[in-house]
């Protein structure tokens, strides 16, 4: 069997009903030969939610099931799908986000006119009825830009698969950002290329997530910026630093003057643009308001 042009990574437990429409999303992608590289990271013993639809999706000849079933993290869940993974190129879905037709496509054609190793795209947010795009006017970061501006969530990664660079798995959160920063040193890229269109929707949701413990967050974060970000300026630096303490201090119940304090260093810093991830910060500690932001 030929090998595919391109490999979805797309690592699951297998509870999620979204999973079955984030494998549709997958599979619709046209234009471009692919397999889907499902990583079964379900604790052994249990069962997979999705009926009937599911089982025919994945029946699928371009699915393949990895049983790696230790659920040690979606980092490790990743490595085990490009340890799996043929195609030249790959790129990643979560179970719970979608792909636009056309989402692969565009990525692996603009990766081959540009020549670029790594390529991202644009991402629609949709969150309590509304919907919130992000980096959809931009057709290239560059320099500080890599650091600062470039939204790299797993699901708009597109990157080619022999790299030589893994997922961090000692990190609970922020490892696609570490992961973009060793993509782009390994390859010593200025610049990455962007598809300035919403070809990813991510379904912000209720419930659990890694960025909201405030310990593994900023552990993350210190990760970036102590490993990957040194070859940034010290302006960009210090920008992403405070950014990071401002982010660590809104999960936390209290400390109200620290975050006011943080917020002001990080407006001196970065100026005025940086207004809304204070803003952001403040809501999450007013739950009235919680409920309309991405957090």
């Amino acid at each position: 069997m030929n090998a595919p042009e391109v490999s979805i990574i797309l690592p699951t437990q297998g509870v999620r009903s979204s999973l079955a429409a984030a494998l549709r999303s997958a599979l619709a992608q046209a234009g471009v030969s692919l397999e889907v590289v499902v990583v079964d990271d379900a604790p052994p013993g249990s069962e997979w939610r999705g009926g009937h639809l599911l089982t025919t999706l994945l029946a699928d000849p371009r699915v393949r099931v990895v049983p790696f079933q230790q659920a040690r993290g979606c980092a490790a869940a990743k490595n085990a799908g490009l340890r799996a993974a043929r195609g030249a190129w790959v790129c990643y879905l979560d179970d719970d986000n979608e792909y636009e037709p056309g989402k692969v496509r565009a990525q692996r054609e603009l990766a081959v006119t540009t020549g670029s190793p790594v390529v991202l795209c644009g991402m629609q947010i949709r969150v309590a009825g509304r919907r919130r795009y992000r980096q959809i006017g931009v057709a290239a970061f560059a320099g500080d830009a890599l650091l600062l501006d470039a939204l790299a969530d797993t699901n708009t990664l597109f990157h080619q698969r022999e790299t030589g660079v893994w997922w961090d798995e000692t990190l609970g959160t922020v490892d696609d950002a570490c992961f973009f920063q060793a993509l782009t040193t390994r390859a010593d890229l200025s610049s990455v290329p962007n598809v300035p269109a919403p070809l990813v929707i991510y379904h912000a949701h209720p419930g659990a997530r890694a960025n909201r413990d405030f310990e593994r967050f900023y552990r993350g974060q210190r990760c970036l910026w102590a490993r990957w970000s040194q070859r940034y300026s010290a302006p960009a630096r210090r920008i992403l630093l405070r950014r990071s303490l401002v982010a660590f201090t809104k999960y936390r119940a209290g400390h109200w003057c620290e975050w006011a304090t943080r917020g002001v260093a990080l407006v001196r810093a970065g100026g005025w643009r940086e207004w809304r991830l204070v803003a952001n910060a403040a809501g999450v500690k007013l739950p009235l308001i919680r409920r309309w932001l991405v957090t």
